[in-house]
C-alpha cells in the first residue's frame, strides 16, 4: 500500500521563556504534525474537507472575493478559545473530521519538542531540520513493518531557496544514508506545495493548530490555564486517530515544572 502525508509546522520556532516574557513567550513546543492518508483515499477527503470547510465557515467564505478553494482559514485563527466555547458547530465538525480521517484509514501524525528555556543554546534552523527528519523516520519505521510506502508533501515555506533546499537535502540524506537508519518507505524527497491550493494542506493546517494548542497545555499547564477547553474537548478525539508513534521530545529544561512528561 501506498500512503501521502501532508505536514505543516505547529507552536513556534523561536526560544520560550515563559507566557508573559517581554520577547520569548509565543510557545513552548514546535514540531511538525498533520495527516497520513492511502492513496486511494486523497481526493476523496480533499472533496470531504473543502465541503466541511464551506458549511463551517459559510459566513466568512461569502465576504471573500476569491473561490473558496483558493481561501484558507488558519488552524491560529479557527482554534481560539472564544471560537471553541461560542460554536459548538465547530467542536461538532472537529469531531467528524478526526473520525473521517480515521474511517478512510488515516491517521493523525505529530512530532516535536518540549523547548528548553536556555535561549543561548536555541538554533532554530537545527531545531527546524531535526523534527522534520524525527518525523520522516518515524514515519517510515511504522510503514516499514507494514510494508507500504509514502510520499510526503509540506507546506511552502516563505524562507528563501537556500532553507528549502537544506530541508529537501535532508530528506534525500534520510533516504540514502548507511543502512542502520535509511528511510527505505519514503519513495521521493520531500514536495512543497501552496496550501492555498491543497485542501488537504490546509487541513494539515487546522490539525496543527489544534495539536500546538494541545502540546502547549500539556506540557505548561499552569501557564495556559485557559487552553485547558481544548484539552477537554479534542484531547481524547486527536489521540484516537493518531499514530501511536506520536509525541513530543523533552529538552533539558521544561517550561513547567509542575507538568506531566509528555510521551515520545
Amino acid at each position: 500500500m501506498h500512503y501521502v502525508m501532508y505536514l505543516d509546522e505547529f507552536g513556534h520556532i523561536g526560544p520560550f521563556v515563559s507566557r508573559d516574557h517581554g520577547k520569548h513567550k509565543t510557545s513552548p513546543v514546535f514540531g511538525f504534525g498533520g495527516l497520513v492518508f492511502p492513496v486511494e483515499a486523497v481526493r476523496e477527503f480533499a472533496i470531504y474537507f473543502y465541503k466541511l470547510k464551506c458549511r463551517l465557515l459559510k459566513f466568512e467564505l461569502e465576504r471573500q472575493a476569491e473561490p473558496a478553494y483558493r481561501w484558507e482559514k488558519k488552524g491560529a485563527q479557527l482554534y481560539t478559545v472564544g471560537n471553541v466555547e461560542k460554536y459548538r458547530q465547530l467542536r461538532t465538525a472537529t469531531g467528524r473530521l478526526l473520525n473521517q480521517i480515521k474511517q478512510i484509514g488515516g491517521h493523525v501524525i505529530y512530532s516535536g519538542e518540549w523547548k528548553s528555556t536556555d535561549t543561548a543554546s536555541h538554533r532554530p534552523a537545527e531545531v527546524f531540520k531535526h523534527h522534520l527528519l524525527r518525523i520522516v523516520r518515524l514515519t517510515d519505521r511504522f510503514f516499514s513493518a507494514r510494508q507500504a510506502t509514502f510520499m510526503l508533501l509540506i507546506d511552502e515555506q516563505q524562507a528563501g531557496s537556500g532553507w528549502r533546499e537544506m530541508n529537501v537535502e535532508a530528506c534525500t540524506l534520510a533516504m540514502f544514508e548507511d543502512a542502520a537508519h535509511r528511510c527505505r518507505t519514503l519513495i521521493e524527497p520531500l514536495i512543497q506545495g501552496e496550501s492555498y491550493l491543497f485542501q488537504t494542506l490546509q487541513c494539515a493546517d487546522w490539525i496543527c493548530g489544534l495539536v500546538g494548542r494541545l502540546c502547549a497545555y500539556q506540557v505548561a499547564s499552569s501557564q495556559y490555564q485557559d487552553w485547558e477547553i481544548f484539552h477537554r474537548y479534542f484531547y481524547d478525539r486527536l489521540q484516537a486517530a493518531a499514530l501511536p508513534c506520536s509525541g513530543l521530545e523533552r529538552r533539558k529544561h521544561s517550561t513547567d515544572p509542575s507538568a506531566t512528561p509528555p510521551s515520545v
